[in-house]
């Protein structure tokens, strides 16, 4: 099967993000406008399939518009272009897929305090339960190595499951890749026509033994997205590399989810478990292509790799009832008045429905016009609150990160910048959804001040943080 997966970067440092921080808010937090919208603006066209293609329309939804449904003729101007990808949410109903998944657990020497391995061996006992029996369940766990405790099998006999569930005990080193390694071999071994694959890796620290670069790491969980093997992680405690786990759940096209001490893992189990079996787009990727009056500037909350004058964007798995978005900043600069498409995206991905390759286009079309007011009152309300969530929290990101280098002022500064996005945000775009999370941010940036990023509540406040700002981005 033809893959279109993307090897990605790590993500952009802190600094870097800062210097763009300033030009970004001035795009979003303008004044709400007072002047009338224009008429009848053009927001999202959707094409006929790329001459030549082959592909057939999948069942997936795309839309695409800018923050602003009008450009002025002859002046450059830096927008916002939102792209949604969703999944109907009846295609969930009676629809279950068989799921072949592969819990990889983390049995170091760290589980052992606090009770997370007991919190681990319940949850992995209530995962195994949930299954039925058209599903494959496997568990690897690591520390020094790897070690296969159950081999992938049918959930026909579960007492035999949780009496190996109940055998796991910790010590010694952290081996991630030896982990992912064994449970891929185990999903490998099992899966089949119309199975969805997954694999959970669940961890309390960093990656100490064995291959432990995180680019290496990174690009192995990309191999094994590109291999129809989705990779989640979970991460546990307060040790663990949050920024590691997080990037290896996005180039695997899965999801990441932080535990905090003294919570139950349970629920993120079960909802991966829901997750993985409504699955309708896998291996999902955004191709977005911009005319020559239009500049790619950057992605907000994605890594993804230039293409033409445009971006390949890898988002991973699209699930029933489910949207990925992708916020990118773009400048534009039409030469004269006249409808102009900003964007042309197409989507490509394997159909689950269907088993098989699909895509899905769709455009975004800006109205150009020489009235400056028609311009400033042509507030795309979706899109524009779409990216000011995507923004607000990428500025609690850099705060966060500023905190942790001990930049309180800094930190301070950018968290003001957050709550200002959103709030402005909220009255721009008539999005008043906009003030709840502009109120999210600011309990969760308020206790920094009091707060050192080394205690254990700031670590915890830390790990929320950049979990809140990977859930608005995308």
């Amino acid at each position: 099967m033809q893959r279109w997966h993307v090897t990605l970067g790590l993500s952009l440092t802190a600094a870097m993000g800062l210097l763009l921080a300033p030009r970004l808010l001035g795009q979003v937090a303008s004044p709400p406008p007072t002047e009338p919208a224009v008429a009848d603006p053009i927001v999202t066209v959707a094409p006929p399939p790329p001459v030549g293609s082959e592909l057939p329309l999948g069942h997936l939804v795309v839309s695409a518009g800018l923050d602003r449904t009008a450009v002025l003729a002859g002046d450059e101007s830096e927008r916002f272009l939102t792209i949604t990808v969703s999944a109907p949410s009846e295609l969930g109903h009676g629809a279950r897929r068989p799921v072949d998944l592969s819990v990889v657990m983390d049995v170091s020497g760290s589980m052992a305090a606090r009770g997370k391995m007991e919190e681990a061996r319940r949850s992995a006992k209530a995962l195994a339960k949930a299954m039925g029996p058209e599903d494959t369940f496997s568990l690897v766990v690591f520390n020094d190595d790897a070690t296969t405790v159950i081999p992938a099998r049918h959930m026909s006999d579960l007492a035999t499951v949780t009496n190996a569930i109940d055998r796991i005990y910790e010590g010694g080193g952290t081996n991630l890749y030896a982990g992912m390694d064994r449970g891929a071999e185990q999903v490998r071994r099992s899966r089949s026509p119309g199975v969805v694959s997954r694999m959970v890796v669940l961890s309390d620290g960093n990656a100490n033994i064995g291959i432990t670069d995180p680019g290496a790491l990174s690009r192995f969980a990309a191999d094994l997205a590109a291999d129809d093997i989705t990779v989640s992680t979970v991460g546990m405690g307060l040790d663990f590399n949050e920024d590691l786990l997080a990037h290896l759940a996005d180039v695997g096209g899965g999801n990441y989810r932080f535990v905090a001490p003294g919570t139950s893992m349970e629920e993120v189990f079960r909802r991966e478990l829901a997750n993985t079996s409504t699955v309708v787009g896998q291996g999902t990727t955004v191709h977005v292509e911009l005319p020559p009056e239009v500049t790619p500037v950057d992605l907000v909350g994605w890594n993804g790799t230039r293409s033409g004058n445009g971006w390949d964007v890898f988002v991973g798995d699209v699930y029933a009832g489910s949207t990925k978005k992708v916020v990118a900043r773009v400048r534009v600069r039409p030469a004269r008045s006249e409808s102009l498409t900003v964007a042309a995206v197409d989507v490509k991905y394997l159909d689950i429905i269907d088993s098989r390759d699909a895509h899905t286009p769709a455009s975004a079309a800006a109205t150009v016009t020489t009235d400056r007011a028609a311009v400033l009152g042509s507030a795309n309300s979706a899109s524009g609150a779409a990216a000011a969530r995507a923004l607000g929290s990428w500025y609690l990101d850099q705060s966060t990160r500023a905190w942790e280098g001990g930049n309180l002022a800094e930190a301070e500064a950018l968290a003001a910048s957050a709550s200002q996005v959103l709030r402005s945000g909220a009255a721009d775009y008539a999005a008043p959804d906009l003030l709840n999370d502009a109120a999210v941010i600011e309990a969760n940036t308020a206790p920094m001040a009091a707060t050192p990023p080394t205690s254990e509540p700031g670590r915890i406040q830390s790990k929320k943080n950049k979990e809140i700002y990977r859930d608005n981005a995308h």
